[in-house]
């Protein structure tokens, strides 16, 4: 019977979500920055920071993560800019270019053409293969506010994710509500996955009940299993120059 019991708690809890994550979320600022203290490997080892900008208005957004790794971490070549821009519409953000910049390689890129409903991705200028898209597909960046949608739904979608490598087709799914013990604090959140079904795209992704779903961790683990963890350390909300640093005491209890 309590067995019984708990499974009913258990799916009422899953039942009422979406309205919890709606009605205790209003949307973030439309500018700020997220400073990641990044963890790498099994272990977890602090190996440097990233920050992680954006600007999002109401017909155009711009996305910016720039990931600086210290000692051997970035010898190895774990320091790179990715950056994603394009424009707004029902579906949430729509892309339409996704690019990636890391020391000592080409620039890898994605190009979105909506009215072909191709992406086609590419190594400097040559391209390495495309795929088709449909309204409410992401790239790897903008899949980080995209998930807010995905949330407030309660419902999983199938998107499929540019890299500036591959198209993979993957499953983005909310797993549940989740306390994080984070570099800012303690921070109720909303956890979410995006995989596909052949590996190649596991991506975790923590949104911040208290921050307008802002995702305050990230993990990424990769076909050989290696993880790159980045947790908040800091945020900022507001536009350059006018941000004020978010109020995380009240979680520190």
């Amino acid at each position: 019977m309590l067995r019984r019991a708990l499974a009913g708690l258990l799916l009422i809890g899953a039942a009422v979500l979406p309205l919890q994550v709606g009605a205790a979320t209003a949307e973030p600022p439309a500018a700020g920055s997220i400073g990641f203290d990044v963890h790498y490997g099994e272990r977890g080892f602090k190996v440097g920071e990233a920050l992680h900008q954006w600007h999002i208005g109401e017909t155009r957004y711009e996305l910016r993560l720039n990931l600086e790794a210290s000692g051997l971490a970035g010898l190895f070549g774990l320091q790179y800019e990715q950056r994603s821009t394009g424009t707004i519409d029902r579906h949430g953000l729509r892309p339409e270019r996704f690019s990636v910049e890391q020391r000592g390689r080409k620039p890898e890129s994605a190009h979105f053409d909506w009215s072909g409903e191709r992406v086609s991705i590419r190594r400097g200028d040559t391209e390495r293969r495309s795929g088709e898209i449909r309204p409410g597909d992401q790239d790897l960046l903008s899949l980080w506010h995209q998930a807010r949608r995905v949330a407030r739904s309660g419902k999983s979608a199938t998107v499929a994710v540019a890299t500036g490598k591959s198209l993979k087709q993957a499953t983005l799914e909310v797993l549940g509500e989740e306390v994080l013990d984070l570099p800012i604090g303690r921070v109720a959140t909303v956890r979410m996955r995006a995989y596909a079904a052949d590996g190649g795209l596991d991506i975790g992704i923590w949104l911040s009940l208290a921050h307008g779903l802002l995702p305050v961790r990230i993990r990424i683990e990769d076909e050989k299993g290696a993880v790159l963890d980045q947790r908040a350390a800091r945020i900022e909300l507001g536009p350059a120059g006018e941000a004020t640093r978010a109020n995380t005491n009240s979680n520190k209890n």
